[in-house]
C-alpha cells in the first residue's frame, strides 16, 4: 500500500515539475497600469522593462503575435515589432496625427494590426478610421480604400491572409476586401436593436481567415462566431454574456484547431466540436498580479501558438482625486437665483454634496462678471445678481461647485464679427444652421477655443472646484454632410483629434479637475469621427468623463429584452460596465443620470434610485442628476439620507 501511495505521489509531483518546468519555459510580454512594458522568460517570475526604442511618453494599448514576433500598438506612438531586445518602429508618416498646437500626440492610435500568417512581409494596420497595408514588412504602407466602411466607423480589427483581408468594426459588423473596395459581410453576429429601423453590430475585437471560414470574436462576453462558407455567423462560444470584461482577444490558427483568448484563459477548437474547450489557464503568479491590462505570451514547450490576451483593466489612483465621489445636481443661473436655500437644503439632507451651476449656457450667454473683451465685444455678458453672496453661501455649505460651460454651441459668438466664427454651408458659404435654435461655431478655430479656457480661467479664481465642458462636440442634427470648417487647415484631421487638441489645451492651463459631458451612447461603443466624441482618448486627457446615460433618450427598441422596470437600471449599469473595459481608468466615470419625466412610465423615485445604484453597480465614482428646470422634489426622495 506504502509502495503504491509513494508511486501515486511521485506521478503527481513529476507532472507538476513538468507544467511548471513548461511555464517557466514561457515568455511573457505584459503591460502595466502604469504604462510600463514588462519581459519575463521564466514564467512570471521575475520581470524587466523593455522600453529602448520607444520614444518618452508613449501609451502603450496593446500587443499582436505572429508567430513568434510580438508588436506593440500604442495611443500617441503608433506600431512598434520587438527585435533583439529593441522595439523597432514600423510607422509611416501617414499614421501621424495632424494638430493646430505642437502636440506630444505624435501618431495617431494604433486600433487594429494584422500580420499574414503565411507571409510575415504582408500586414494590415488601422488607426480609427483608416486602413492601410504594407507588402514589403512595413517599409512602405498604402492606404486603403474605405468608401463603404465609411470614417464614421472605428475599425477595432483585422486579418489578412493572401489578398483576402477582413475589417471588424465597433458598431457596424464585418467588411471583406474584394480587390477594389471592402463590402460589408456577414450574418448571425451578435447585435442590439436600438430602433425597428436600427441595429448595432456587437463590438468586434478580433478576427481571423482560415481559407474558407472566418472567425469573429466579441467584446462584452459575446463570444467567438464561425462562418463555415465566410458569409453566415454561428456561435463557437458566447457562454460569458453578462461578464463585460470578457474580451476575446486574439484568435489563431494552429495546426488544424483554431485557439483563441478570453480573459486569462486559452480555448480550443476544431472542425467537429460542438464547443470550445478551455486548455490553458495564465499562472496564478501572473493573474493574480492586479496591474496587467494586456499580454503576449509565447510558450516554448505548450501545445498553443502565441497569443495576445486582454487580462482586464485594472484599477489605478484616479488621475485628480478631488473630483470623486461627487454626487450632484445640475442648476442653471435662474433655478439658482429663485430658490437658492431650497438646494442647498437637498444637499443637508442628502448624498448630495455637489453642484453643477450654468457659467456659459446653451445659447452664449456669460452668466458670470467675465472681464474677457471678447464675452463684452459680442455682448454675452448676462452676469448673476450678488454672484460673490451666492458663491460664498454655497462654500460655506461645503458645496463642491462644478462650473458648466457650453462651448461650441454658442448664439452669441456664431452672430458675433459677421458670422465669421460660424460653421458655414458648404453649398451658400453663408453660416450653417443645424436643429432649430442650435447655433455652432468652429471648434477648429484658435480663436474660439481661447475663449473658452480663458472663461474657464476666470471662473477657476472665482472658486470654482471643476470646470465642466459640455457641447464638446461637432454638431449631430440637421444637414451636417453641409458643414464647412473654415479654421481646418488640415484636411486629415479626425473630428476627435481637434477635440482633444482643446481639452490637452485648457487641462494644461486649468489647475482644477476638468470634466465632459458625452452622448451616453458613446460609453457603448468606440466612436469618434461622427460627433468627435472618443471616450477611450477623452480619458488620457481630462479627469472626468461624464456619460449622459437617461434612459429616456435610447431607442425604443433597446434593451427592450428587460421589463420597464429594471430596463432603466440596464441602460445604466451596463453602460458603465462597458466603459470601464475600454477607458483609461485613472479618469473619473460620473455618467449624468435622468431626474426628469419624460418616457418613463415606471417614473417615480425608484424610478431615480435605480440608476443611482447602477451607477455604484457599474464602478462609478459618483454621479450628477439631470433636470432642466431645476425642479428635485421627486429626485429628494430618492437621495433623502437614512436616518
Amino acid at each position: 500500500m506504502r509502495n503504491l501511495l509513494t508511486e501515486c505521489l511521485i506521478v503527481f509531483f513529476s507532472l507538476f515539475f513538468l507544467v511548471e518546468c513548461k511555464a517557466a519555459s514561457t515568455s511573457f510580454f505584459a503591460i502595466t497600469s502604469s504604462d510600463e512594458i514588462l519581459f519575463s522568460d521564466n514564467g512570471g517570475y521575475g520581470w524587466e522593462k523593455i522600453q529602448d526604442g520607444l520614444p518618452e511618453g508613449v501609451l502603450p494599448v496593446r500587443f499582436y503575435c505572429s508567430g513568434n514576433d510580438v508588436f506593440l500598438a500604442t495611443m500617441n506612438c503608433g506600431i512598434f515589432k520587438f527585435n533583439k531586445n529593441k522595439w523597432i518602429e514600423l510607422n509611416s508618416s501617414e499614421f501621424k496625427r495632424p494638430s493646430i498646437y505642437d502636440n506630444p500626440w505624435k501618431y495617431r492610435k494604433i486600433s487594429a494590426f494584422a500580420v499574414d500568417p503565411l507571409d510575415p512581409l504582408n500586414m494590415v494596420v488601422a488607426t480609427k478610421h483608416s486602413i492601410y497595408r504594407s507588402k514589403d514588412g512595413a517599409k512602405t504602407w498604402k492606404e486603403m480604400p474605405i468608401s463603404d466602411i465609411g470614417r464614421g466607423n472605428y475599425i477595432t480589427a483585422l486579418s489578412i491572409k493572401g489578398d483576402s483581408i477582413i475589417a471588424g468594426t465597433s458598431f457596424s459588423g464585418l467588411f471583406s476586401f474584394d480587390g477594389r473596395a471592402f463590402k460589408k459581410i456577414g450574418k448571425g453576429l451578435p447585435e442590439n436593436p436600438y430602433s425597428p429601423e436600427l441595429k448595432f453590430t456587437e463590438q468586434i475585437s478580433s478576427l481571423l481567415i482560415d481559407d474558407s471560414r472566418i472567425f469573429a470574436g466579441f467584446y462584452f462576453g459575446k463570444g467567438l462566431y464561425e462562418a463555415s462558407d465566410g458569409r453566415s455567423f454561428l456561435p463557437v462560444k458566447n457562454d460569458s454574456d453578462g461578464d463585460f470584461s470578457a474580451v476575446v482577444y486574439d484568435i489563431k490558427k494552429y495546426g488544424d484547431k483554431i485557439f483563441f483568448t478570453e480573459k486569462n484563459k486559452v480555448f480550443a477548437y476544431e472542425v467537429g466540436d460542438s464547443s470550445a474547450r478551455e486548455i490553458y489557464n495564465l499562472p496564478a503568479i501572473i493573474s493574480t498580479r492586479g496591474d496587467i491590462k494586456s499580454l503576449a505570451v509565447i510558450p516554448r514547450e505548450m501545445n498553443f501558438p502565441s497569443l495576445a490576451f486582454f487580462i482586464g483593466n485594472p484599477s489605478v489612483k484616479f488621475r485628480d482625486e478631488r473630483a470623486a465621489q461627487r454626487r450632484s445636481i445640475y442648476i442653471s443661473v435662474p433655478a439658482l437665483t429663485k430658490r437658492l436655500d431650497y438646494y442647498i437644503k437637498i444637499a443637508e439632507e442628502s448624498e448630495i454634496n455637489s453642484f453643477v451651476i450654468d457659467m456659459k449656457d446653451d445659447f452664449g450667454n456669460v452668466l458670470f462678471d467675465s472681464q474677457s473683451k471678447t464675452a463684452k465685444e459680442i455682448g454675452s455678458l448676462r452676469p448673476i445678481k450678488n454672484f460673490k453672496e451666492v458663491m460664498k453661501k454655497l462654500k460655506e455649505a461645503n458645496i463642491y461647485l462644478i462650473a458648466r460651460i457650453v462651448t461650441f454651441r454658442d448664439k452669441k459668438l456664431y452672430f458675433a464679427y459677421d458670422n465669421k466664427y460660424a460653421i458655414k454651408n458648404k453649398n451658400t458659404g453663408k453660416p450653417w444652421q443645424g436643429a432649430t435654435h442650435e447655433y455652432w461655431v468652429d471648434p477648429f478655430s484658435t480663436f474660439v477655443q481661447d475663449y473658452n479656457i480663458e472663461l474657464a480661467l476666470e471662473l477657476e479664481k472665482l472658486g470654482f472646484d471643476e470646470i465642466q465642458f459640455d457641447y464638446i462636440r461637432f454638431p449631430a442634427d440637421g444637414p451636417i454632410h453641409l458643414c464647412k470648417f473654415s479654421f481646418q487647415q488640415e484636411p486629415s484631421f479626425y473630428k476627435s483629434e481637434i477635440l482633444i487638441d482643446f481639452l490637452q489645451r485648457a487641462n494644461y492651463n486649468l489647475k482644477i479637475p476638468v470634466s465632459v459631458d458625452i452622448y451616453g451612447f458613446n460609453s457603448w461603443y468606440y466612436f469618434g469621427n461622427r460627433i468627435g466624441q472618443d471616450m477611450e482618448e477623452f480619458s488620457y486627457v481630462v479627469d472626468v468623463i461624464s456619460p449622459m446615460v437617461y434612459p429616456s433618450h435610447f431607442g425604443q427598441s433597446f434593451y427592450k429584452k428587460f421589463s420597464t422596470d429594471t430596463r432603466p437600471y440596464y441602460i445604466v449599469r451596463d453602460g458603465a460596465l462597458r466603459a470601464s473595459v475600454m477607458i483609461n481608468k485613472k479618469v473619473i466615470i460620473r455618467p449624468y443620470l435622468q431626474a426628469f419625466n419624460l418616457l418613463s412610465p415606471t417614473w417615480s423615485p425608484e424610478y431615480i434610485k435605480s440608476q443611482i445604484r447602477a451607477s455604484q453597480e457599474g464602478n462609478c465614482s459618483g454621479y450628477s442628476l439631470w433636470n432642466a428646470a431645476g425642479d428635485y422634489d421627486v429626485a429628494k426622495k430618492a437621495i433623502k439620507r437614512e436616518k
